[in-house]
């Protein structure tokens, strides 16, 4: 006789006490009525999600009742434990073990090393997503730990994915049948297990692994009994509510381990270490899934790595393909999937959507559509708890591509491509209204705390600077595709906030790409205004990112057209700034002296304070450089005075030009042999840079001050200077050399007695 599952005879309840007939039942599901006669009667054990789900929706269960009924549905049957012999039979040990060195000795440290006096041997948590090898690495610790203990060990699988896992007396009754000579008469309650368990192995002691955990509550007793054992317990779960254990969370592979695993599996890859780094890569180097692969291909002699890695490069049907025989990542991954409540599933499949190596809790928050930030982040808690999530510090995230690919495979198959594709608008609208607010902070004529249509806002400026550089990797695609997208108006807006925060963010490398963008955009709105303003921003990018001068002098002139087209006399100023600034550069004084004269002429025109003062500096520069040093010296100082007992002087835009003006002043000062004024202008111009937190300008400031101090004969303070840059540089840096260089040149100076100004340059 067919026994109803637990499943079927929840269902039955449920429907009773709903008062329904199968028929009715059958009615407001959509369910035909022989398979819900099946199921009640346990003649089907396996019903599909989408069955579960209309029978959910027929019955009317609230949030709480539908997760227990979808965990029901997909609880795994519990095998019965033996009424006599061994309550478990532990995994083998896999003879092609690879990788784990690190993990493997943090483990063996903690199981196998010498305890303080007095102390008792915690228990070792093993943790980690679905596929990642737990149970695999917990049999290999024990299993190198045998020569230091001597011991066999206790295996016993808890039932973590049932329904109804073990109780704590049913696993110590379970483990107290695997001791030899153990008494077979289960005890009957914890006590009782105790004192057998300790009588047992004080005299005959045991290792004892325990598998597929549930959650705390069914091993605290355990570990209490097990107290000073060797004990190794794995879960999906982090089982953070332990207290007194050790933990080893797993994660994927390193690459280097991937690719030796798989040389292992596939004896035909022998010299295919490219191609076994690609595979790797798609599998997220994680051991379930390069085990599905190496098999496939092993198992198909006239497979070669490259006829799986062709079909594997097709996202969509990649987690298909990892599959061999009974293994499957895809199934792997659902029973942590069908561990979740329903919203945080969607939470999971809603942020699927997001690309990028990690995000943050308020963008999942923008892409499940929640206000309410705070459950956001606790679901995102339990996600990571599951696995199913990776934690990197503060509030990222890492949602691994396997898992990503499962989560827009569950999406698909609940909302459909048309709610798909509105949820992506969405979301790239909120990342490029974000990134609007995140540069108002920095744009002179932006209200910062204005609330967004869409996205979020800033609670100060260096929030704001911290999110645009974290986030780049998903806002910076959102605005390439909305450009694409012909969002004309959008485009032009972000890249006009973006315009003076890139300018203390130089070394981000996609402004010129960025402002093109823009300058098109703005061409095809047919505004020549915006069009002038964002082809400056272009040349601005040609000058600083691209290097190419020449380039900036011929969008510089696109830039002038458009504004006299437009009758804007401050973009007609900065247009003319960028000529001469690129004129400069390419040492067409000429050239750059007009640019700058007409440059302060179409800004004083405007009333244009911030453009006229920096052409002003402009204009001094070039004097410098045509070795007028004096004159350039003192309309330097003379704009530097005005712009710093301004008002607006902590305003970024104030600041940048006081920033030019001390670079230009220290070199005229040095040239002019006024070494003192020198290093007071190289000291200032540090500060000022450090005031704008930005790293590639105080280094750059730090050579000219260098220069200065090694001038005066101040060598001492030139090698503490270039050693404070070298810290600042950090290691493997491509401009340490010079800091290095003009340290080693200074200190040998230095032992041969020399005195005086040095000729070494910075």
């Amino acid at each position: 006789m067919i026994e109803p599952s637990p499943f079927g005879r929840l269902l039955r309840s449920l429907r009773v006490g709903h008062n329904l007939t199968l028929e009715a039942l059958a009615s407001q599901s959509g369910v035909s009525v022989r398979t819900i006669g099946d199921l009640e009667r346990g003649a089907s054990a396996s019903p599909q999600r989408r069955t579960v789900d209309a029978l959910a929706d027929g019955l009317g269960l609230d949030t709480a009742d539908r997760h227990a009924f979808l965990r029901a549905a997909r609880a795994r049957p519990r095998a019965p434990l033996p009424e006599e012999g061994p309550g478990a039979i532990s995994p083998h040990r896999v003879f092609d073990f690879s990788g784990r060195h690190a993990e493997i000795d943090e483990a063996l440290a903690i199981l196998c090393g010498t305890l303080p006096p007095g102390a008792q041997r915690p228990a070792l948590i093993i943790s980690g997503a679905p596929g990642i090898g737990k149970t695999t690495v917990a049999i290999e610790i024990l299993e190198r730990g045998r020569p230091s203990t001597g011991l066999p060990v206790v295996f016993l699988g808890l039932d973590g994915f049932s329904s109804s896992p073990l109780t704590p007396l049913q696993v110590m009754t379970a483990l107290l049948r695997q001791l030899p000579g153990a008494e077979q008469r289960p005890p009957a309650d914890l006590a009782e297990a105790r004192t057998r368990w300790r009588s047992a192995v004080d005299h005959s002691p045991v290792s004892v692994l325990l598998d597929n955990v549930a959650n705390e509550a069914q091993i605290r007793p355990i570990l209490s009994i097990c107290a000073g054992d060797v004990v190794v317990v794995t879960s999906r779960r982090s089982l953070a509510g332990l207290e007194g254990v050790q933990r080893v969370r797993l994660g994927p592979l390193r690459r280097e381990e991937s690719i030796a695993f798989l040389h292992r599996l596939i004896p035909q890859a022998v010299e295919d270490d490219e191609a076994l780094d690609e595979v790797a890569g798609l599998c997220d180097d994680v051991p379930l899934a390069l085990r599905v692969v190496g098999n496939r291909i092993a198992s198909r002699p006239a497979w070669t790595v490259a006829d799986l890695l062709g079909r594997m490069r097709t996202s969509e049907d990649r987690l298909r393909l990892l599959v061999a025989g009974d293994l499957a990542v895809e199934a792997a991954i659902s029973l942590s999937y069908d561990e979740l409540d329903p919203r945080t599933a969607a939470l999971f499949r809603w942020i699927s959507l997001i690309d990028g190596r990690t995000f943050g809790a308020h963008l999942a928050a923008a892409a499940v559509r929640s206000p309410d930030l705070a459950e956001v982040e606790a679901r995102l808690d339990d996600l990571t708890d599951l696995g199913m999530l990776e934690a990197r510090g503060g509030d990222r995230y890492r949602l691994h591509d396997l898992m990503r690919l499962f989560g827009r495979s569950k999406l698909h198959t609940s909302v459909g491509a048309d709610e798909v594709s509105r949820r992506r608008d969405h979301i790239r609208s909120w990342l490029l209204g974000s990134l609007e607010r995140a540069g108002a902070w920095y744009e002179p004529g932006r209200e910062p705390t204005a609330l967004a249509r869409t996205g979020r806002g800033f609670s100060d400026a260096d929030a704001a600077a911290e999110w645009i550089r974290t986030e780049a990797e998903h806002w910076w695609p959102a605005y390439t595709e909305a450009a694409e997208l012909g969002h004309d108006e959008t485009v032009c807006d972000v890249a006009d906030a973006l315009h003076w925060y890139s300018d203390i963010w130089m070394t981000w490398g996609n402004w010129h790409r960025f402002y093109s963008l823009a300058a098109s955009a703005a061409h095809r709105l047919g505004d020549p205004g915006k069009e002038a303003a964002l082809l400056g921003y272009v040349a601005w990018a040609e000058i600083v990112e691209v290097g190419d001068r020449e380039a900036a002098v011929i969008t510089a002139r696109a830039a002038l057209a458009a504004s006299l087209r437009a009758g804007d006399s401050a973009q007609e100023g900065w247009a003319q700034y960028y000529i001469g600034w690129a004129s400069m550069a390419l040492d067409r004084l000429v050239d750059a002296d007009a640019a700058a004269l007409a440059a302060i002429e179409a800004f004083s025109e405007a009333h244009e304070t911030t453009g006229l003062e920096n052409a002003q500096v402009l204009s001094s520069m070039v004097k410098g450089k045509r070795g007028e040093y004096l004159e350039a010296i003192a309309a330097t100082e003379d704009t530097l005075a005005r712009v710093r007992s301004a008002e607006t002087t902590d305003s970024l835009t104030s600041i940048v030009t006081q920033y030019a003006a001390c670079l230009d002043l220290v070199d005229a000062y040095v040239a002019v042999g006024r070494l003192q004024d020198a290093m007071r202008i190289g000291e200032l111009g540090i500060a000022i840079a450090r005031e704008l937190k930005d790293d590639t300008r105080v280094l750059l400031m730090m050579r000219r001050h260098i220069r200065a101090l090694i001038s005066a004969g101040e060598g001492e303070a030139a090698i503490a200077e270039a050693d404070e840059a070298l810290r600042l540089l950090g290691p493997g840096s491509s401009e340490a050399f010079i800091f290095a260089r003009v340290r080693r040149e200074v200190s040998l100076i230095g032992t041969q007695g020399s005195s005086g100004p040095a000729s070494t340059s910075a």
